[in-house]
């Protein structure tokens, strides 16, 4: 019965190649940070091939992981789905850099206060401009 009521998750194939790749760097930055065996900046920097993407992207993780009121869900770099977290990651990255700030705001006033969604907004800004999202 639940199955007719909720959408499954989105698939990485159905992403761009640049939503791909925040997803993928997101899923290697989480494990070098929480395995430790490899630097997080690092792991984002092999993946989307720009110092500058990597760097943005480390502030927006930084930013979400201490403004989310739950820990953030991320699936192992293998997985062909999509968690919940990273598809928010993606919507919120596109909605700063295409849509501006109210559709941003829209997506996030729900569940984080304004001030937080204004250093997200800028983080996801920064991201999407160096990602070409």
């Amino acid at each position: 019965m639940l199955v007719t009521h909720f959408a499954p998750p989105p698939l990485a194939a159905d992403l761009t190649h640049q939503q791909r790749a925040l997803v993928d760097a997101t899923r290697r930055w989480v494990r070098a940070r929480t395995v430790g065996t490899a630097c997080p900046l690092a792991a984002a920097t092999a993946r989307l091939g720009s110092a500058e993407a990597a760097q943005a992207l480390h502030l927006l993780l930084a930013t979400v992981g201490a403004a989310w009121p739950d820990p953030v869900a991320v699936a192992p770099p293998c997985c062909a789905r999509l968690t919940h977290d990273e598809t928010t990651l993606v919507a919120m990255t596109v909605a700063a850099l295409r849509h501006g700030r109210p559709v941003f705001d829209a997506l996030l006033c729900e569940m984080l206060d304004a001030d937080a969604r204004e250093r997200l907004f800028a983080s996801a800004l920064r991201v999407g401009a160096a990602l070409g999202i």
